[in-house]
């Protein structure tokens, strides 16, 4: 159901805004990036070059979420089998690949844990929606 599709990955999409905003953990997240200190106008500033990246965000959270729905269809789940699915997803695929990713990039050592965690959670508990939305 590509509608489904298209729902969850609006849904992930919005939690990742949420998620990342101050609201949640955006001033850990600021800190972690070293833009904390950053000027009102010097982060509007970053925020309007970032609509590209989010574009491609969303269609990378849209591959995600018919890869997802294509192999629970493909693999003929459903009821809290497709939780388990999800979850089998995120550790085996997303989890090693994020936490490689902060490992390996430019994230101070002494934030790893922080950022792994954030976004690592993030991407579970996106998953876990998308997993909802499609055992619809």
């Amino acid at each position: 159901n590509y509608t489904l599709v298209v729902v969850a990955a609006l849904v992930q999409f919005v939690l990742g805004s949420v998620w990342y905003s101050p609201l949640m953990f955006g001033k850990i997240w600021m800190s972690i990036m070293e833009v904390s200190n950053y000027t009102k106008e010097e982060l509007q500033k970053m925020q309007k070059t970032m609509m590209p990246f989010m574009v491609l965000q969303f269609v990378l959270t849209l591959v995600t979420t018919w890869v997802l729905a294509n192999n629970i269809a493909y693999a003929g789940i459903s009821g809290p089998a497709v939780y388990t699915y999800a979850c089998f997803m995120w550790f085996g695929y997303m989890m090693p690949v994020t936490v490689s990713a902060v490992i390996f990039g430019s994230t101070k050592r002494h934030n790893w844990l922080k950022q792994i965690a954030i976004m690592c959670g993030m991407q579970f508990v996106g998953i876990m929606l998308a997993a909802w939305i499609l055992s619809m």
